[in-house]
């Protein structure tokens, strides 16, 4: 068995690479890191992301997490601070998830492809 001790980066495919990158940089801080094939890898602290440019954004379609093999939540811990200022630092989202879990507090939001994204603090 390996141990894990750590997610360094998950990666995401988005259909306008720019607009994903800058809204990243404005949510999160996330900067540029690197560039990949097909992409970048942005991040702030210890948090990196790996964004990638679909081959074919016009066709695409959000993947749907009940029947694709995908990825359906990239959860990111905050400060309780910060927790209580999503609804004001998301205000396009309408749709924020609130969940109080039995060992944290979350809301979940989405970028410009959908992808959910939980923004937590441990209880």
């Amino acid at each position: 068995m390996i141990t894990a001790q750590r997610l360094n980066a998950v990666g995401i495919v988005v259909r306008d690479l720019e607009r994903s990158l800058a809204w990243y940089k404005v949510r999160f801080g996330f900067e540029r890191r690197f560039d990949v094939p097909n992409g970048v890898v942005i991040g702030a602290g210890g948090v990196e992301l790996w964004v990638a440019q679909a081959r074919e954004p016009g066709p695409a379609r959000a993947a749907d997490p009940a029947q694709d093999i995908c990825i359906r939540l990239i959860g990111f811990e905050i400060s309780a601070e910060d927790l209580a200022r999503v609804r004001a630092e998301f205000p396009e989202d309408d749709d924020i998830v609130e969940i109080d879990h039995p060992t944290y507090r979350s809301c979940i939001v989405e970028d410009p492809d959908g992808h959910a994204i939980e923004l937590f603090v441990n209880k």
